[in-house]
């Protein structure tokens, strides 16, 4: 059985992660067959052994700062390596929801500005507008030309038009954009989503 050492606040964090996620981090047998078999594992992105290490030791800042819990792929293949089969994508969920709720400055900035491109264009489309995405990600990147070559070439072959390039109609109200609303306002009224 693992000894908790630490501050108060150290101890609230791993617990806190613990109970939100449902996963019992405190089973890790810090085996690494997690990351061993995790696609996004890297000298620059430890992977989930070295993020379940930091919640353990109530290293809160580290663990927000993580790139691991950014670059995760949903692929499952830690917790099906696991053999105590915690479920990473839950602990990075509950990651992802603290930071959010304390404003923490996101580890991967482009990744998160992607991510709310993305969902503003099924929102506000019900589908993702690719091309629209990609050229404003470009420019809120400080990287207008990025793609440039790729776009003429596919302008050249037909595959895109300058209309293409226009911004698209908003849709009245999408599906997609009624399913966000009720999120919001269930978000709002502390409802359980």
């Amino acid at each position: 059985m693992l000894t908790l050492k630490g501050t108060p606040s150290e101890r609230e964090f791993l617990h806190h992660v613990i109970r939100e996620s449902g996963q019992n981090l405190l089973e890790c047998l810090q085996c690494g067959k997690c990351s061993g078999g995790c696609p996004i594992t890297s000298n620059e992105v430890g992977g989930p052994r070295r993020l379940i290490a930091e919640i353990l030791s109530g290293m809160k800042e580290a663990a927000l700062g993580d790139p691991t819990w950014w670059y995760c792929v949903s692929c499952g293949t830690c917790a099906t390596r696991c053999p105590v089969e915690i479920n990473m994508y839950k602990v990075s969920t509950v990651l992802c929801e603290i930071a959010g709720k304390e404003d923490f400055a996101p580890s991967e900035p482009d990744i998160h500005r992607f991510e709310e491109l993305f969902l503003k264009s099924v929102e506000e489309h019900g589908r993702v507008e690719e091309l629209q995405t990609a050229m404003i990600f470009n420019l809120r990147s400080w990287k207008p030309f990025r793609d440039a070559t790729k776009g003429l070439q596919l302008m050249l072959k037909g595959a895109i038009s300058f209309k293409d390039l226009l911004p698209g109609k908003k849709a009245k109200q999408t599906e997609a954009g009624r399913i966000f609303e009720k999120v919001r306002r269930d978000k709002d009224s502390g409802a359980a989503i």
